[in-house]
Order: C-alpha cells, then sequence, then structure tokens
C-alpha cells in the first residue's frame, strides 16, 4: 500500500499543498485483490438492456438457459441430444442474448434452468422450473450440445465460457425433492447433477468454467435446506466452526470450479442469520468451509482454493414498492454490501436484477421484482436509472476511526488512476486526501489524523476522472429489520 505524507496545518491548506498519510485498514491479503460486477437476470433482448448493464459499471451479465424451453416438449425416439444443431432444438431467442452480451462487450454467464418433464423422474413432475429428481445422464448430454453451441466455433456465435448448473438446489422452489422423510436427499442428488453437468461442459473445452450452488440463503424446516448444511453434506464435510471432511473420499469429490451464494439479507448489510444461513453477515462461514473442503480435497476444480460468487443480491426499492427500503438508505446499503462482500473475497458479485418487474394490479408488492436497478418504463429504451444504480456503479465507503478515516471503493470502469477522498465541508468538497486505485479498480485505506466524522456529521465521496461517488453519511446506520423483498404490511 503506498504512503502519503502527513498534511500539516489547516484542512484548506492541506487540499492545495500535501496529502494525508495512507494506510493499509486490513490485512495484506486485501491488497491487489479483484471483484468484478455484474447484474443478473438480464431477460431482454434489446441492446438497450445491454447498454444499461454497461451503464452500471458491470462487466458480467448472466440469464437462465432455460433447458425446458430449448428443448423438445416430448422426447423423440431418434435423436441427438449432444447435437447442437439438432432440429428439435430451439436456441434461438439464447442465441441473440449472447450475442447481444458479447457486442456489448460483456461476459455471458448461463445458468442452466429448469428441464423438460421427459428429464424429470418424479411421477408427479409438471413445473419446468422446479425439476425434481432429474436424470444426470440427460442433463449431461443438453450441457454439451449447450457448451459446442456456445464455443466460440459454431454457426458464427461467441464463447460462453461461464456455466452454471442449475438455481437454488436446496430451495423447494427450484429444485425437489429436498426431504425423502426426515432425510436431507438434495445435497446428494445435486452432486451427481454437478459432476454430470461438470462432464459434458468441460468434454467441449476443459478451460471452461462450471459454477456450482447458486443457494438460497435461509433454512426453512421441511422446504428449504440452510446453505450451510447443503454445503456439509454436498461436499462430505462435517462441523461448523471447524469443519472437517467426513470418513471416506466422497465418491472422489464433488467437480466444479466457482462456488455460487445468494446471500439476501433480512436486514443491512452486516445481518446474520442462524446457523445454516448465509446472509452478508455470514459470509466467512461460508468461506471457512470452502476452504476447508479446498484442503480435504472435497472440490475438484481449475483452482487451488475455490472462487466464492455472488449472483444475486438485492433489496426492493421504495418507490416502487411501499416496503422497500427509501432510496438513501438503499444507496448505502448496496455500496456497503459491496465492500463487505470484497472484504470476505468475493470473486465476482451480481444485482438482482436490470428493471424492475412488470406491475401487476391484483399482485402484492412483496411478491413482485422491484429491486431493479433501473425504474420500469415503456419499453427498456425509456427505463431510468434509480439513484442506487450510481452507488452500485461507483461504490463508496468511509468510516471515522479512532486513527483516521477508513475507506474503502471501486472505480466506475474497474480500473486504476488517482482518487481524490473528499469531505463536505462549508458547503463545498473538500479534498482530504489523495490515493492511487489498483489495476483492478480498488482502493482502500486510512487516512491518518483526519478527524472529519468523529461528531458523526458530514460526509465523504470518492472522485475518480470526471465522476463522484455517491456522498457516503458521517451518521452511522444502525441494523433493522427488512425483508429483501419488502414488507408484507406495507400499505399500497
Amino acid at each position: 500500500m503506498r504512503t502519503l505524507r502527513p498534511a500539516a496545518g489547516r484542512l484548506a491548506l492541506a487540499i492545495a499543498c500535501c496529502a494525508t498519510l495512507l494506510t493499509a485498514f486490513a490485512a495484506s491479503a486485501e491488497a491487489a485483490r479483484p471483484m468484478k460486477t455484474g447484474v443478473s437476470y438480464v431477460y431482454e433482448n434489446d441492446p438497450a438492456a445491454f447498454e444499461h448493464v454497461r451503464m452500471t459499471g458491470s462487466t458480467v451479465a448472466l440469464t437462465p438457459l432455460r433447458w425446458g424451453r430449448i428443448a423438445p416438449k416430448n422426447e423423440p425416439g431418434a435423436w441427438d441430444p449432444t447435437n447442437p444443431a439438432e432440429s428439435h432444438y430451439d436456441w434461438e431467442e439464447f442465441d441473440t442474448w449472447a450475442v447481444n452480451a458479447v457486442n456489448a462487450g460483456l461476459t455471458p454467464v448461463f445458468q442452466v434452468r429448469g428441464a423438460p418433464l421427459w428429464a424429470q423422474r418424479c411421477s408427479g413432475a409438471s413445473e419446468t422450473d422446479q425439476p425434481c429428481n432429474l436424470d444426470p445422464g440427460k442433463l449431461q448430454a443438453f450441457a454439451t450440445a449447450a457448451a459446442r453451441r456456445y464455443s466460440g466455433q459454431f454457426g458464427g456465435l461467441p464463447r460462453v465460457r461461464y456455466w452454471q448448473g442449475l438455481n437454488e438446489p436446496n430451495l423447494s422452489l427450484y429444485f425437489m425433492p429436498q426431504y425423502e422423510g426426515d432425510r436431507a436427499v438434495s445435497p446428494h442428488l445435486y452432486r451427481d447433477l454437478i459432476n454430470a453437468f461438470y462432464a459434458g461442459i468441460k468434454s467441449v473445452d476443459p478451460s471452461n468454467l462450471v459454477i456450482a450452488g447458486g443457494l438460497g440463503p435461509i433454512a426453512v424446516p421441511k422446504f428449504t435446506i440452510g446453505p450451510m448444511r447443503f454445503t456439509r453434506d454436498l461436499l462430505c464435510m462435517h462441523g461448523h466452526k471447524r469443519p472437517k471432511p467426513k470418513p471416506g473420499d466422497c465418491g472422489g469429490g464433488v467437480n466444479f470450479d466457482i462456488y455460487d451464494i445468494h446471500p439476501y439479507t433480512t436486514g443491512s448489510p452486516a445481518h446474520e442469520g442462524g446457523i445454516n444461513d448465509v446472509q452478508l453477515g455470514d459470509l466467512h462461514k461460508l468461506k471457512t468451509l470452502l476452504r476447508a473442503a479446498d484442503r480435504a480435497g472435497r472440490i475438484n476444480s481449475s483452482f487451488e482454493q475455490t472462487p466464492l460468487w455472488i449472483s444475486e443480491l438485492s433489496w426492493d426499492s421504495n418507490p416502487p414498492d411501499p416496503g422497500g427500503l427509501a432510496m438513501p438508505i438503499l444507496q448505502r446499503w448496496a455500496a456497503e454490501a459491496l465492500f463487505v462482500a470484497w472484504r470476505n473475497g468475493i470473486d465476482t458479485f451480481m444485482w438482482y436484477s436490470l428493471r424492475d418487474g412488470p406491475d401487476f394490479p391484483d399482485t402484492p408488492s412483496y411478491l413482485e421484482p422491484e429491486s431493479g436497478l433501473f425504474f420500469r418504463g415503456a419499453t427498456v429504451a425509456e427505463d431510468q436509472p434509480k439513484p442506487v444504480m450510481y452507488s452500485y456503479r461507483f461504490p463508496f465507503v468511509a468510516y471515522p476511526r479512532e486513527k483516521g478515516l477508513r475507506f474503502w471503493g471501486l472505480t466506475p470502469n474497474g480500473k486504476g488512476g488517482k482518487v481524490t477522498i473528499q469531505a463536505l465541508r462549508k458547503g463545498g468538497w473538500r479534498s482530504v486526501g489523495r490515493v492511487r486505485a489498483d489495476k483492478f479498480g480498488i482502493f482502500h485505506g486510512l487516512l491518518r489524523g483526519v478527524r472529519y466524522g468523529r461528531g458523526k456529521r458530514g460526509s465523504v465521496r470518492a472522485h475518480y476522472f470526471k465522476e463522484s461517488s455517491v456522498p457516503f453519511s458521517m451518521r452511522p446506520m444502525p441494523d433493522f429489520r427488512q425483508p429483501p423483498f419488502g414488507a408484507e404490511n406495507a400499505a399500497g
């Protein structure tokens, strides 16, 4: 971390003549660690949608690759399901999406979601988004076809390198069965599925990367298995504070490159859940478990340490959701969420989602997705950015400490350069220090000797080239209960 000479004399003089001493505020392991940002569930194929993703500062976009929509309704008697040119498949919608994403300079991520009924082995299966006892071999065949189609060597289509195997397999809403009687079975079923998915994706190109998990955050007895328990069972581990491998080799281990969590938080970014939950305040628990599994050889990954992603996180905003977060609080929490994620070593962070969902008059607000970074317009091109979009684009936090002002931020373009830390004084913004963002756009440290904010008044912001971050208030914001999709008892 770079050291700057101490400021002397009045603050105004310091602005003009010298900068403040900068020291690291965290362990050296935090140095030069990148974090990419993205937007998940970009459904629209309108090029304006991808322009809006870029406006958020994101470089990654995720959409579900719906197996049940691509595949035929009834399985043909004679066909090759591994062939991307198979006439029974209909890829057109997703071809367009991949082309638009890559043309916009984004890294595309396909999440294979759902399944046709003929790939499910439950007699009562009916929901293509809620697969029941999937056939691993059929999933592997489809994964092979998809990876071949988006290999960069088929029909002029772009390459997709990142592939996620199913959505929230610990939630009964998206994966069945979760239990057989009192016995949790979904982690064991998912282990076979993700291994088969991995085999299909990697058979096309070993440098493709497979994402496992995408787990929901909170245990619901008899319906949803908490992500900590699910992960322990998936990886054949046991123990909470000091996870250890169970006897045996876990069938040779579990095959994936990246693990994913959806740590929706019923409160602020500091909020913690139960022992088997993973809300934002619990990320360290999951990191500890993954590291122990890495050491035990339970994960067969392309990486020595398995990266952890967040591909979904958000809070509904008010407006439009009357039970959502007021915009000033949401702006603060969005920036703090990114900081908490980076501090816990998150590799990639995606906001859910780009735009608010359509309004259905007979549907309560808490059941409608209103956590977009854009207010929904009549068309995608008419969508307007919410104030929180600017916090996501250029996140910045600052906290007064005994020795100075602790700060963290990420530049809007994810690149290095000079950043000025400014404080609001006497109606104007005055520099209290300068720092250089690293090559990943991350800047963090402690401005020693800066007493600004000790009285819990004022605001601090970061300035990078011609853009300033959303001001970050020096008044602390205590944690309080806030359902991520809005309060049910709100008026409206």
